[in-house]
C-alpha cells in the first residue's frame, strides 16, 4: 500500500493502491484443462466504485511447438479465442471438444477478458498484443495472462492463469469544508483531453506477480471522459464513477466541474461556480497497471469566494476593585 497526499487549488488531493496475486495448483489431467481463473487485486479504495474480481469465463489462445516445426494451433485463430467458462459444479470447460496433450509438444497459452474487449491479435509465438486499443471505447476491465507447459504422456497438470489487469482506474472524490448544515452540489464533472488509444506488446513471458506480460506503448488520441456524481452531505465526501485509462505518465489534463452550494433549509448561497484545474504531475508521475488512482479535493468558502462567520481577537473586562470593607471582630 501506498498513499501520496499533494496538493491542487485549495484542495487535498490523496492516492492510494496496492495489489496482490495467487495461484493454485491443480490435479493431473490427460486432455488439456484449466482449472480456474486468478486476478490481481487492487486494494479497493472507498473512492472509487468497486470491481469485481471474479470471472466466470475468459477467451483462450494456445499453440504447440515439437521437434523445430511450424507451431500449431490449439486453441484459437484469426476469428477470436476459445470461450472457458466456468461450470456450475466449479470445474471449468470449453468449447469444441477436449484438446489432448502432445507429449514433448512445448505449449504457450494465453488468455483474456470480458469477451466485449476489442479483440487481441496473437503474436507468432503465440502471445497476445493489442493494437491501437482505445480504452475510452472499451471501459472494461481488460485482464491478460499466460502460461507455458510441456506436454507429457502422463500426469499432466491443468493450465492455471494469473490474471493481471492491463489498465489504470482514474476517480474523484470531493469533499466538503463547510459545517453539517450546507449541501454542496457537485455537476459537469468532465476529465479532459486523456490520451486514449495505445498499442500493447508481450514481452513473450509469463505473466505473474509484478509482471504483466508486456507494456504499453506511448497513448496518443485525446478523449474526455464525463463522470458523476452524488450530492455531498456527509464529512467523507462523495465519490465520482470511475475510468479506465491507458497506463501512462500522468499526461499534462484539466479537470473542469460546477460546484452549487444550499443550505439544509434550501437557501442558495452560490447558484453555480464553474472550476477547471489541472491534474498535478509532480508527486505521482505515471498511472501503473493495476492500480487505481482517486484524487480528493476539499470544496472550501475560500475556494468559493463566500464571506463566512468569524470571529475576532476577543478581549474581557477588567477586574474591578471595590473599597475595602473593615471586618469587625467581636
Amino acid at each position: 500500500m501506498k498513499k501520496i497526499t499533494f496538493l491542487l487549488v485549495g484542495a487535498a488531493l490523496a492516492l492510494a493502491a496496492c495489489s496482490k496475486t495467487e495461484t493454485v495448483n491443480g490435479p493431473s489431467v490427460d486432455a488439456i484443462g484449466f482449472d480456474g481463473a486468478y486476478i490481481g487485486n487492487p486494494t479497493d479504495s472507498r473512492a472509487v466504485t468497486t470491481i469485481d474480481n471474479s470471472i466466470s469465463t475468459f477467451q483462450v489462445y494456445g499453440q504447440y511447438t515439437k521437434d523445430g516445426a511450424q507451431a500449431v494451433k490449439v486453441f484459437g485463430d484469426e476469428k477470436g479465442g476459445v470461450e472457458v467458462s466456468k461450470q456450475t459444479s466449479g470445474s471449468w470447460t470449453y468449447t469444441g471438444g477436449l484438446r489432448p496433450w502432445i507429449e514433448g509438444a512445448a505449449y504457450v497459452f494465453a488468455g483474456y477478458a470480458p469477451k466485449n474487449a476489442a479483440a487481441p491479435k496473437v503474436n507468432a509465438e503465440g502471445y497476445l498484443t493489442w493494437e491501437n486499443y482505445d480504452v475510452s471505447a472499451n471501459q472494461y476491465d481488460l485482464i491478460y495472462a499466460s502460461q507455458t507447459a510441456t506436454g507429457q504422456k502422463t500426469g499432466n497438470q491443468q493450465v492455471g492463469f494469473t490474471f493481471n489487469h492491463l489498465l489504470s482506474i482514474v476517480g474523484f472524490t470531493f469533499k466538503s469544508g463547510f459545517d453539517a448544515n450546507t449541501k454542496l452540489t457537485i455537476s459537469n464533472v468532465t476529465v479532459n483531453s486523456v490520451p486514449s488509444t495505445a498499442t500493447f506488446t508481450p514481452d513473450n513471458s509469463v505473466t505473474a506477480s509484478g509482471n504483466i506480460g508486456g507494456s504499453w506503448g506511448a497513448a496518443s488520441d485525446p478523449k474526455n471522459y464525463s463522470l458523476t456524481i452524488a450530492a455531498i452531505t456527509e464529512a467523507e465526501g462523495s465519490s465520482s464513477n470511475n475510468f479506465f485509462a491507458i497506463p501512462q505518465a500522468v499526461p499534462s489534463i484539466e479537470v473542469s466541474f460546477n460546484v452549487m452550494v444550499t443550505t439544509l433549509a434550501g437557501e442558495e448561497l452560490v447558484n453555480s461556480k464553474s472550476f477547471t484545474t489541472k491534474v498535478p504531475v509532480g508527486t505521482v508521475t505515471k498511472w501503473n497497471p493495476g492500480y487505481k488512482y482517486n484524487y480528493v479535493a476539499t470544496i472550501t468558502p475560500e475556494s468559493l469566494e463566500l464571506e463566512y462567520i468569524q470571529f475576532g481577537d476577543p478581549t474581557v473586562t477588567n477586574w474591578e476593585e471595590a473599597a475595602d470593607e473593615t471586618l469587625p471582630l467581636q
